[in-house]
């Protein structure tokens, strides 16, 4: 976690931002990302160019900034306030500096030696509260990443679930259940069931609530795909696998959503269902033009096994809307190659045919500065999930080109008549093997926003 100091001591450092055409020292070098120093005034400026003026480009500079620096600094944050408001200064500091300093999953045969310096941050003058709730997501970023970036060999479906009932016990008005494979046939998940079945590790449903508000009936529930590692099933992805222990970053991000709601005492009722299990191969393993039925006891058709993240989600969609009695759900699952097509490695794509919810949900998004975009979802993309001649639905079908949108009507068919969002975050989730933590802010906000 970053360190936080309310003043300067005579040892330290201040780092400055300063701004093209800005008012600074005339020896300031005026070079992008150069850091000239006054060390006789204890203070450095950090030099930036124009065209790297906007929020994101900031963000990208502050989160290099803790492993390119060669002394120990405290970022004095006001400086920011030169181009952003109080608030914008405060997060782009505390979620772009934690985020660079974060130490995650790394295994090394002799321990690295190498010094690393201090960044700090010298916050004066700023809203305590505002400040607080930025650390505890800042700390859910950080775990949500770890967990992301760890190996399924150290993090099995088993592992993930153990590792978020320990770490989540013990806190005020939030509750963890974490139901076995008996469970979850007693339940008749059968197509979260059908994907374990090539698994030498038993699946999990993490259920966690968070009852912050038992004076309301209004209760929001967020849904994660958890798959600790994608073969692809017979349908195998074949060579290329790179990336696949990424699949269970929406698990994640959702219970350390949660975990943030319930730590900043949000009087919302909201809470997380994680959907946990690997997708391998062996000789019990789910063929394509198998059938299975799902909690909600429709039967569904499985045209290809690499098509799992939507099977293991409607058990979870429906536990949600059945047992849990939501009145508005959200999913978050890393779940299409087809919306890198359409928005890259830049943007979530969002679906929802609930206009207001979607509304608030994107509001939140751009509150926390995270890049979302409203994708379409109408029953012209539902065709291909209604084509099976062997059962209600099909996991997927070439009949529609854009398998974002079929899969997201794939999925409103488990929500009943719920408000729903589906989040695809198959571009977003990570950035060339660095996990991103994406959507645990906006999750947070949007509670708050409900």
């Amino acid at each position: 976690m970053i360190k936080i100091q309310e003043k300067l001591n005579e040892n330290n450092i201040a780092l400055k931002i300063v701004f093209e055409n800005s008012s600074h020292p005339e020896f300031v070098i005026k070079k992008q990302n150069h850091i000239t120093e006054d060390l006789s005034n204890n203070v450095a400026y950090l030099y930036v160019e124009k065209e790297y003026f906007s929020y994101f480009e900031v963000q990208n500079l502050l989160r290099k900034l803790p492993k390119s620096i060669n002394r120990d600094y405290v970022l004095d944050v006001a400086s920011l306030e030169e181009k952003f408001n109080k608030e914008e200064a405060l997060r782009l500091a505390v979620l772009s500096t934690d985020f660079g300093s974060a130490k995650l999953f790394k295994k090394t045969f002799k321990s690295e030696k190498t010094e690393e310096k201090e960044l700090s941050l010298l916050v004066q003058n700023y809203d305590d509260k505002y400040l607080k709730e930025l650390l505890i997501v800042a700390e859910a970023i950080t775990t949500t990443r770890n967990l992301q970036i760890t190996p399924e060999n150290f993090l099995n479906s088993e592992n993930l679930a153990s590792f978020v009932a320990s770490d989540l016990s013990g806190i005020e008005n939030l509750k963890v259940k974490v139901l076995t494979k008996k469970e979850i046939e007693q339940l008749n998940m059968g197509l979260l069931l059908s994907v374990n079945k090539g698994s030498t590790h038993e699946p999990r449903v993490v259920v966690i609530e968070y009852n912050g508000n038992p004076e309301s009936q209004e209760k929001t529930v967020y849904v994660g795909k958890g798959i600790t590692f994608d073969t692809g099933g017979v349908n195998t992805k074949g060579y290329h696998m790179e990336g696949m222990k990424f699949d269970m970053s929406g698990s994640a991000i959702v219970a350390y959503a949660l975990k943030a709601i319930a730590q900043l005492k949000l009087a919302k009722n909201v809470s997380a269902i994680m959907c946990i299990t690997d997708n391998r191969i062996n000789g019990d393993a789910s063929l394509p033009e198998n059938v299975y039925q799902s909690m909600s006891g429709k039967w569904v058709e499985v045209a290809d096994t690499d098509a799992e993240g939507r099977l293991v989600l409607a058990d979870g969609l429906y536990y949600a809307a059945e047992i849990l009695k939501a009145t508005t759900i959200v999913d978050v699952a890393t779940l299409t190659g087809a919306i890198l097509s359409s928005l890259g490695h830049v943007y979530t794509g969002v679906f929802s045919q609930s206009d207001a919810k979607v509304k608030s949900f994107l509001k939140a998004a751009s509150q926390v500065k995270e890049k979302v975009w409203r994708m379409p979802m109408h029953e012209d993309y539902d065709k291909g999930n209604k084509s099976s001649k062997v059962a209600d639905l099909l996991n997927w079908s070439s009949t529609v080109r854009q398998d974002s949108s079929q899969a997201a009507m794939f999925l409103k068919e488990f929500v009943k008549d719920v408000d729903y969002i589906h989040c695809d975050i198959a571009g977003t989730a990570d950035f060339k093997g660095e996990p991103q933590g994406v959507l645990v802010a906006t999750l947070v906000e949007f509670a708050k926003n409900l």
